[in-house]
């Protein structure tokens, strides 16, 4: 598929998105959905670098706040000056405070990028730690932008002609989305991304080879950092006070790192995989429960992820690692399945609306037993999780008996050794 058919079909889709959104009547879905936009353009500008060159950058949100801060700095300092010089103030669109926070995020990327190039791995990521660390410190001192106590930014109600202001930023963040992902496709499939897959698998023999190195760090991280400035941009908007506890928040950082891994980095269709499952949950977690457990459940689905699919929800569909190989040693089995149960037993504690959030987990379990019931011949094992996800989704639940229900299959699977089972069917 060429890359202008592809966009095209992303903009069919983003039209259809925002008309259903429309239609729910809910400010809410565009409140939400802003947030699990946002994420897919961060993780689609991380995966640029993290999954296509195979740099890892712990600054996400460096670059993420540089664009959000670049819009306060110009929301306060361009009525100023015009008032001043052409008495009257004006103040620029969004959408060319996205280009401009594109532009300074950019640079920035560039001169991260010049300035770390003989560090590779775990010096890298450190680098990258270390510049958000450093601006964090300099917004939080730099007075102008509000510093520790924070910017107001006043938006109006509506904008004409599309009605409320957040429908306004939800459109703007939705072709965001689809530019990055046009982006990110076009690169994968080209000579650029190519250079990139070269870098990720040994630079030492790409440099031998005659491939740029230089010149195509350089252009991942400028690249990286743009998409992830524009992302930023329209921030100060849709939350009306911004911080730098708020604009620098960890869950920028690991998000934007989790979401590629969870669906996968060696394609653009992983980090949209992974944002709008992770992005979703959050948001669930956020209405039902708390903003508090949305890093529990990243980091839980974390674990899950590197030891059942290393290579995301898209290696492990394209069989890239079988089932077999994850539950072969019984040890990480029994780990696998009590990092899944303990989030269950959280939420089965809440309120019913977060059973919803159960389900993840409970297709982990059932994928667990399954592979491990294949493995030792009881493929009955499967049939334990299945009951203990039907029986939990009743009001009257007890927790006693989804307790007996998984102890009975995490016993069963630990009874029975693989290479038993294979003496056993062995004439």
């Amino acid at each position: 598929m060429r890359t202008f058919t592809f966009a095209l079909i992303c903009v069919a889709v983003a039209i259809a998105v925002f008309m259903l959104a429309r239609l729910v009547g809910n400010d809410y879905i565009f409140f939400a959905g802003y947030v699990v936009l946002q994420y897919i353009v961060l993780a689609t500008a991380w995966n640029i670098l993290g999954g296509y060159t195979g740099y890892v950058n712990f600054g996400s949100a460096a670059f993420f706040a540089l664009g959000a801060y670049t819009t306060v700095f110009l929301h306060k300092a361009l009525p100023t000056v015009t008032a001043d010089v052409l008495g009257e103030p004006y103040a620029l669109p969004i959408p060319a405070l996205i280009i401009i926070g594109a532009v300074i995020s950019g640079i920035v990327g560039l001169g991260m990028g010049y300035l770390t190039l003989r560090l590779r791995g775990a010096f890298f990521a450190i680098a990258t730690l270390a510049l958000a660390v450093v601006l964090q410190t300099f917004i939080t001192n730099w007075s102008f932008v509000g510093g520790s106590r924070g910017a107001y930014v006043i938006r109006p109600e509506e904008i004409e002609p599309i009605g409320s202001y957040i429908q306004y930023l939800f459109l703007l963040m939705l072709a965001l989305a689809v530019l990055a992902l046009v982006v990110a496709r076009s690169i994968e499939r080209s000579r650029l991304g190519l250079g990139f897959a070269a870098i990720r698998d040994d630079e030492l023999a790409a440099e031998a080879s005659g491939v740029p190195t230089l010149k195509l760090k350089l252009i991942a991280t400028t690249l990286s950092g743009a998409l992830m400035g524009m992302a930023g941009a329209p921030f100060p908007y849709y939350i009306g006070y911004l911080q730098p506890t708020s604009a620098f928040g960890l869950e920028y950082a690991v998000n934007s790192i989790a979401m590629p891994m969870i669906g996968g980095t060696t394609s653009w269709v992983g980090p949209l995989i992974g944002a709008i499952l992770l992005g979703s949950l959050q948001q669930v977690a956020t209405v039902t429960i708390s903003s508090s457990v949305n890093l529990l459940i990243v980091g839980l689905l974390i674990v899950d992820c590197v030891i059942i699919a290393p290579t995301g929800i898209l290696g492990l569909l394209q069989g890239r690692r079988t089932a077999r190989d994850v539950v072969a040693d019984p040890a990480v089995f029994a780990l696998l399945f009590g990092v899944n149960v303990i989030p269950i037993y959280f939420l089965h504690q809440e309120a019913l609306a977060a059973r919803p959030l159960e389900i993840i987990f409970w297709a982990a379990l059932i994928f667990l037993a399954f592979a491990r019931g294949r493995l030792i011949g009881f493929p009955w094992l499967v049939g334990l999780p299945i009951a203990g996800a039907a029986i939990s989704i009743l009001p009257t639940a007890s927790w006693l008996i989804l307790a007996l229900v998984l102890a009975i299959c995490l016993v069963a699977g630990l009874v029975r050794r693989p290479r038993d089972a294979v003496a056993r069917s062995t004439p």
